[in-house]
């Protein structure tokens, strides 16, 4: 998939391959970031750093280069920015408590942070952001000892999903007695999972027997039903070390936004999927439908955000 499908959920699709536009954009995260990250100076004098502009209300564009006062042939002294590369951010309505985090990179040297939602259980991957910083961290670790320490104690991210394209879908219909045999069952499965982690044998038998269960549920259910009936949501990773994420999910709050340098207009979704929160970023010419709370949203989006590090 494109890239630009995902820069088009937060009204950048259009400028993307402009570059008389995009360069625009670019200077102004450089020379006027709203927040930024700096290394030291180093042995040639120059200080890399990640900056990043808001162009509207929890999103905007991020830049990284680095910078060097030099000597000009009038025996001025000049700071020349240089930017490397570029990227786009979004932020959620919240943090997510996470737990059991480790992190890595691809082959392009991108960070990805492999997590679990503390609330759902729910494990999920991300493109991390804020990489430089992350980078001063590890920098300073010692040993293998030192990182594990490190990344046991990453207790919040925030992330959100950058869709390319939804559809909004009518929520499932069901009776109160369904809903309290569902919980019920979700909360045993976690309870389940956390004794399983722990070591414990009995927990991984009564998981591989509920596992079995509902597979032959599953398929009994399909031959006679609507798949988007039987599921009320999915979380699924479609390819490691991407981020990107096909999503059923409860839409609990509706946002209007406005990409200040383009004026395209988008959406910001708070959605709970499989009792995940999270916001999710699309432009309104990229969803089918209305977006309505206890609507349900349906998509292909890249998940991304930034470490909290306390």
């Amino acid at each position: 998939m494109h890239q630009n499908n995902f820069y088009s959920a937060v009204g950048l699709g259009s400028v993307a391959d402009d570059n008389r536009k995009l360069n625009k954009i670019l200077r102004l995260a450089s020379f006027s970031p709203d927040f930024s990250h700096e290394k030291d100076a180093d042995k040639k004098g120059r200080i890399y750093f990640d900056r990043y502009k808001y162009l509207g209300a929890g999103f905007g564009v991020n830049v990284h280069g680095y910078r060097r006062t030099r000597t000009n042939k009038e025996g001025k002294l000049v700071e020349k920015h240089v930017v490397m590369d570029w990227g786009i951010f979004a932020l959620s309505h919240e943090d997510n408590p996470v737990a059991h985090s480790f992190v890595d990179t691809d082959e392009n040297q991108l960070i990805f942070c492999y997590t679990e939602d503390v609330q759902s259980r729910n494990t999920f991957e991300f493109r991390v952001n804020n990489m430089l910083e992350m980078m001063d961290y590890y920098k300073q670790l010692r040993d293998y000892g030192d990182v594990l320490a490190f990344e046991e104690n990453i207790k919040s991210v925030n992330m959100a999903l950058l869709m390319a394209y939804a559809t909004v879908l009518l929520p499932v219909d069901k009776s109160m007695g369904q809903d309290f045999h569902q919980l019920m069952e979700e909360e045993l499965q976690r309870e389940l999972l956390m004794r399983a982690r722990a070591g414990d044998d009995e927990a991984v038998h009564c998981l591989n027997q509920m596992a079995i269960e509902q597979e032959i549920e599953l398929g009994e259910r399909l031959a006679h039903e609507d798949l988007l009936s039987i599921f009320e949501g999915y979380f699924l990773n479609m390819t490691e070390k991407s981020g990107i994420f096909s999503i059923l999910a409860d839409i609990t709050e509706v946002e209007e936004l406005t990409n200040e340098a383009t004026q395209e207009k988008l959406y910001r979704l708070t959605v709970s999927i499989t009792d995940t929160k999270t916001s999710v970023y699309i432009n309104q010419d990229n969803l089918t439908g209305l977006p309505m709370v206890g609507m349900r949203l349906m998509g292909l989006g890249m998940l991304q955000g930034i470490i909290k590090i306390h």
